[in-house]
């Protein structure tokens, strides 16, 4: 199976890169299931090839709004599921494991959708734990800070304090003779 990226299906098909996300977003809505990256970023198959070829012709042809259309496509998709299990009960197996492929399929997406979210929570409680600590050391360094300067200036003024009260208060006559001698 070959994957694609955004650019890639954006040429192959015909379209800005802007609107193949756009497109992509209509599908999601109508409960189409992308492959993702682990950064999130879609990854296209030749399946979602032939859709968004779809949406695009529908497009152009039509002119409807493109949520519209992808709930068409969607719709016909399940609908032509449907049909071909009824219409075809001699190949009834074959059709029964393309749909458990299909399925298997969605669950490998949604598989690895979970996969990557979950790592990505392991990740951000990671940064978390890592922030908590920082925080934690900077106020503990803050603290040590505050309390070492508020000794000092304790200490300061206890000094201070010690000096003005050893000195005898002398009235003014004594302590300008004193002075002289």
């Amino acid at each position: 199976m070959k994957e694609y990226s955004t650019k890639d299906i954006s040429n192959i098909v015909g379209i800005a890169t802007p609107t193949v996300r756009k497109y992509a977003q209509a599908l999601e809505k109508e409960g189409y299931i992308f492959i993702r990256n682990e950064n999130g970023f879609r990854i296209f198959v030749d399946e979602d090839i032939e859709i968004l070829q779809q949406m695009k012709q529908m497009s152009n042809e039509s002119g409807m709004n493109i949520v519209h259309i992808a709930s068409i496509l969607i719709n016909q998709r399940k609908q032509n599921l449907v049909d071909t299990i009824q219409n075809e009960s001699e190949v009834t197996t074959s059709v029964k494991s393309e749909v458990k492929e299909a399925e298997s399929l969605n669950i490998d997406r949604i598989d690895k959708k979970y996969d990557m979210l979950l790592k990505e929570v392991q990740e951000l409680k990671q940064l978390v734990r890592e922030q908590q600590a920082y925080i934690d050391e900077r106020l503990e360094k803050r603290d040590q800070m505050i309390t070492q300067s508020i000794r000092s200036l304790q200490e300061q003024r206890q000094a201070l304090l010690e000096a003005s009260t050893s000195k005898e208060k002398k009235g003014f006559f004594a302590r300008l003779f004193s002075k002289r001698l």
